[in-house]
């Protein structure tokens, strides 16, 4: 999805399959960790531009509270 580097004054995040990039410090801290808002970006750019996204799914309240565990989807997505 996207790989993180280092420059000089900076931490950029780039995306595996385009040119796009987040820096780090061009996050609010105030809001939160710089890091995860600019990892948070780029989960939002592959999902929108390239159609790549988290497999994670959330599970809803009512079920957690039930004893609903998450099992691996691995197996479903292959065929397996």
């Amino acid at each position: 999805m996207y790989t993180i580097s280092k420059e000089t004054d900076s931490i950029v995040l780039i995306c595996h399959d385009c040119s796009h990039t987040e820096h780090v410090d061009s996050f609010d801290e105030r809001l939160g960790s710089p890091r995860t808002q600019a990892a948070r970006a780029m989960q939002d750019h592959s999902r929108e531009k390239h159609g790549v996204g988290s497999v994670l799914t959330s599970i809803p309240k009512s079920l957690l509270s039930q004893g609903a565990v998450v099992t691996s989807q691995a197996n479903n997505l292959t065929g397996k």
